[in-house]
């Protein structure tokens, strides 16, 4: 009887011991299932459609393809300044993630309309351009300087007289590409992230919808596994200083919910002289040319007529 019971005790503790540990793999299995699934999807965003061209705004352009510094197609439109040219300046633009250059249309009317010419483009992996990977401001510094090497093909455009502008991811784009590459003459940035790590590990939860842990440190690694990439090399934030003495315009809006106003704080602290930051209030992420249009025009233009016009 004794031993009969002791079996039977025995029994279930092993059913039990067997239940928690197919329940712990399970809920393992779950984890690592989720955070794949969001690792893929950030680094492989659906595209969207170009809904816009600049027809719309009523604007003369150019429907134009060139290679990335590493030789993928993209696609893009070079608008024509509307009316008597400054000098020969353009500015590339530089779309956020998920988006395409149709974003970036009011930016451009805003720019043609003193002069500029204005290369709105498909990032890698967006709209229209090639490729299927987005590593969220690496490789697509390879996609700016692509598009700054065709400006410097086109007889219209002074190679003195380049800007870029970039919203968010682009943002960050554009800091990393002018660091590195000095035909860029003049850097506007409109929520800019200043790290890749700092953007992901403080807006997990509200970009998710998932606890931070386990799933954070699991998406991280398949990221950082499906792109061959580590998380810290983006880092606009060291970057930014190598960018002087070229000039540095950040935009932040102080409700931007996306990323955080702090980070327009220290990459403006992070800047080397000279450098502007502009905290619009009631502002949220890259709709300054919608919340504030007059001031945003007119420091814009400002800012980019000092850098690129001046003698």
């Amino acid at each position: 009887m004794a031993d009969r019971q002791r079996g039977g005790r025995r029994y279930w503790r092993n059913l039990a011991w067997f239940t928690l540990a197919a329940l712990l793999v399970g809920a393992l299995a779950l984890a690592v299932g989720l955070s794949a699934r969001w690792a893929h999807n950030y680094t492989h965003p659906v595209r969207r459609l170009i809904e816009h061209t600049p027809a719309d705004y009523g604007l003369a352009y150019e429907s134009v393809a060139f290679s990335s510094a590493d030789g993928l197609l993209l696609a893009g439109w070079f608008i024509l300044p509307q009316g008597k040219t400054v000098k020969g300046a353009a500015i590339v633009l530089c779309h956020g993630y998920g988006a395409t250059r149709a974003e970036l249309l009011p930016v451009a009317d805003v720019l043609t309309r003193h002069g500029y010419g204005a290369l709105p483009f498909d990032f890698r992996g967006h709209g229209e351009s090639g490729g299927d990977l987005v590593t969220l401001a690496y490789d697509e510094v390879r996609d700016v300087q692509g598009a700054v090497a065709y400006l410097l093909t086109r007889p219209d455009v002074a190679p003195d007289r380049i800007g870029v502008l970039g919203q968010s991811m682009g943002a960050a784009t554009a800091i990393r590409a002018a660091a590195q590459s000095p035909e860029i003459g003049a850097v506007v940035a409109e929520s800019a992230y200043a790290s890749l790590a700092d953007l992901v590990a403080n807006d997990f939860g509200s970009l998710t919808g998932l606890p931070r842990f386990p799933f954070l440190p699991l998406m991280t690694a398949w990221g950082e596994w499906q792109t061959g990439l580590n998380m810290d090399l983006v880092r606009p934030v060291d970057d930014i200083a190598r960018i002087s003495p070229r000039p540095v315009f950040l935009i932040h809006g102080l409700g931007d919910t996306v990323v955080r106003p702090e980070s327009g704080v220290r990459l403006y602290e992070a800047a080397r002289e000279p450098k502007w930051l502009w905290q619009p209030e009631g502002v949220g992420h890259v709709t300054a040319v919608y919340k504030a249009p007059t001031e945003f025009e007119a420091r814009v233009i400002a800012f980019f007529d000092q850098a690129l016009l001046s003698e």
